[in-house]
């Protein structure tokens, strides 16, 4: 199947794209600040446990890794601590982010393991529970296909942004990131509708945020991983699953690149791992400029 989205989309916003991690990219050879400690969710499979992975090669001090069950992390758990450069500190924790008490538990962890955090890498995202989410008509589509979607994926993020931000706020020389995975889907007023809704307000979520806490310092940016094929959720078509070409280990490789130096001109924007970075960086001014990235009607 060939993959060739609209122009509006951005997907081709720079003309070189990757769909893996290139050697001059390689999270290992790139170095964070130190200390440096960032907080994953959704970090037990795919592109969470490989983002986890490249920030602890490229020197993290710190992680905690979060997915709704606890059991499901100590594969990533083991993995990170094979990894690291040095000395670093793990600490995980199972917790559903879309609840408001396991955010409130996630910060009291963070503070009190920590005592800082540089990163807040909001990743944990469902894109259906059942096949009703991929029906053609709203008619079809079943309610909790919006309702859960969007607990998981916009309020759960909302919810630990809002728990998280004041230790990012009070670390010492800290990054003061927050990186909410987005998705490609947010283009799109198709099916599955709920997810592509979640989505395209996470953008929004991410330009308020960044706007909201500007003078504090705070960065924050949204991520479309790429095109990744993780476990596929119940009624995902085929056709879908042909466009799944990238790399789990590319969003991981990109954010360390995104953070491990202020980037304040790239936030409140959508960015995607796949662009090639030496690109972006040539095209700042037209993106200061033009105010682009960001998601606006046209008129």
């Amino acid at each position: 199947m060939t993959f060739s989205p609209p122009a509006w989309t951005g997907f081709n916003f720079v003309s070189t794209l990757h769909y893996q991690p290139t050697p001059s990219f390689d999270p290992s050879i790139q170095s964070l600040p130190s200390p440096f400690t960032v907080c994953i969710t959704g970090a037990s499979r795919g592109i969470g446990a490989e983002t986890a992975k490249a920030f602890v090669q490229a020197g993290a001090t710190g992680l905690i890794l979060t997915a709704r069950e606890e059991a499901s992390l100590q594969n990533t758990r083991e993995q990170c601590g094979k990894l690291a450069r040095g000395s670093i500190k793990i600490t995980t924790l199972g917790a559903d982010i879309g609840a408001e008490e396991a955010a409130k538990e996630l910060a009291k962890i963070v503070h009190a393991q920590h005592g800082r955090l540089d990163v807040l890498i909001n990743n944990a995202g469902i894109l259906s529970t059942h096949a009703s989410a991929f029906a053609p008509l709203v008619t079809d589509i079943g309610t909790d296909q919006l309702q859960d979607v969007m607990q998981t994926n916009y309020v759960g993020k909302f919810l630990t942004i809002k728990y998280l931000l004041p230790l990012l706020l009070s670390s010492p020389q800290g990054a003061k990131a927050i990186i909410n995975i987005t998705s490609f889907s947010s283009h799109f007023a198709t099916m599955p509708l709920g997810f592509s809704i979640s989505e395209l307000a996470n953008n929004r979520l991410t330009e308020g945020v960044a706007e909201l806490h500007k003078a504090q310092g705070i960065v924050a940016y949204a991520v479309h991983p790429g095109m990744v094929l993780t476990t596929p959720p119940p009624g995902l078509p085929q056709s879908y699953l042909e466009t799944l070409r990238d790399s789990p280990g590319l969003c991981g490789a990109f954010l360390v690149w995104l953070v491990k130096e202020r980037r304040d001109w790239l936030s409140g924007r959508y960015l995607a791992a796949n662009w090639d970075v030496e690109e972006l960086e040539a095209l700042k001014k037209e993106i200061v400029r033009g105010d682009k990235l960001k998601f606006r009607m046209v008129i």
